[in-house]
């Protein structure tokens, strides 16, 4: 198959090295052998990825690999699925919207090329997984968009247009997650084959696949948890402040926490005081909350909650004081810090 994965941030490039080179169980067997295309505007993330993929490849899991050097050339290479880790609505927009522009009309027979990147058992019918935070008007928009685009099948027998599919599968559990490829996935999807098809990808980057309802509802869906996770985040900074502002170990008020009625993500997974998460083995904070979710893409995701609230008239108090705190961590110069840096924004640290 031929699976092309557009943005590899902090988390694209996570999922795409697990989705070109599986890890131990995360090895799907039902699998046919992946021609697998990277693409991201930044050099740079091509390159971490091409060096990384190097280091983590074995000959019994690998694709082969392949860079695109532009988005046009993504959809004239007559892609079965494109995955996408996108920052912005606009992002999710210009990149499917380029993809599908330029879609060949109709694909060769397979007996009239020898180039095995094209000379699969294709149907032509090409799925976008878009795994992006983005709004879910916006979902339905793409989902619109690309369904009504459709490629000439001479696969086919009766030689007709196969119509292409989006999903919109935005993910839980942090560069950790995809890290270790133990995401969750909260999918929209309106068609049960094309649930079906992504499985096998899905379950290579992650463990947990949530069918969530008809496109657009894997977008609301995770902009529901986003608003409950900021404010989580903004309340066990707090804790943690009040504990250090009281004298209290930091790693022994985290341990209390979390075998308490606090615990949670954010106070377990992905703690935001450095000497907590530091002993927790695990958070953000612990590298000076450098590679962790960005406190601009959290601002984003609530503007989004926020916005989704008042088109449906209703009131989100606590998402919107969230919203009102990233927003100035991110005009002090948080924006690009993990987003659990708000507990030194609460602090005054500069």
């Amino acid at each position: 198959i031929n699976v092309s994965f557009v943005g590899l941030g902090n988390m694209g490039l996570q999922m795409a090295l697990n989705l070109a080179a599986p890890k131990g169980e995360a090895v799907d067997d039902s699998l046919p052998p992946m021609h697998f295309t990277v693409y991201d505007l930044q050099e740079s993330n091509v390159s971490k990825f091409m060096e990384q993929h190097a280091t983590t490849t074995t000959t019994t899991t690998a694709a082969k690999l392949s860079v695109a050097s532009t988005l046009s050339s993504v959809g004239e290479s007559s892609p079965d699925f494109v995955v996408t880790s996108l920052p912005t609505c606009e992002a999710s927009e210009a990149v499917v919207g380029d993809i599908v522009a330029n879609f060949p009309a109709s694909i060769p027979n397979n007996n009239e090329t020898n180039d095995d990147h094209n000379s699969n058992s294709k149907t032509n019918k090409c799925i976008f997984i878009d795994t992006s935070t983005i709004s879910p008007n916006i979902s339905k928009k793409l989902h619109q968009l690309v369904t009504t685009s459709a490629t000439f099948s001479p696969h086919n027998q009766h030689q007709h247009q196969q119509h292409h599919d989006y999903v919109d599968a935005p993910v839980s559990g942090g560069v950790k997650g995809a890290t270790d490829a133990t995401l969750t996935f909260m999918v929209g999807c309106s068609s049960p084959t094309t649930f079906t098809a992504i499985q096998p990808l899905l379950r290579r980057m992650g463990k947990s696949v949530i069918p969530c309802g008809e496109a657009g509802s894997g977008s609301a869906v995770k902009l529901c948890n986003n608003a409950a996770l900021a404010a989580q985040m903004v309340g066990i900074c707090e804790a943690m402040n009040l504990g250090d502002a009281l004298g209290v170990d930091p790693t022994v008020l985290a341990g209390a926490m979390n075998i308490s009625t606090a615990k949670c993500w954010s106070s377990e997974v992905n703690n935001p005081h450095p000497t907590a998460a530091r002993e927790l083995g695990s958070g953000a904070s612990a590298d000076g909350y450098e590679g962790g979710f960005g406190t601009a893409l959290m601002l984003k995701d609530l503007n989004l909650a926020v916005d989704a609230g008042e088109e449906e008239g209703l009131a989100l108090p606590v998402a919107g004081l969230s919203r009102d705190l990233y927003r100035m961590a991110d005009l002090h110069g948080y924006g690009r810090r993990d987003f659990g840096v708000m507990l030194e924004f609460l602090k005054g640290v500069k």
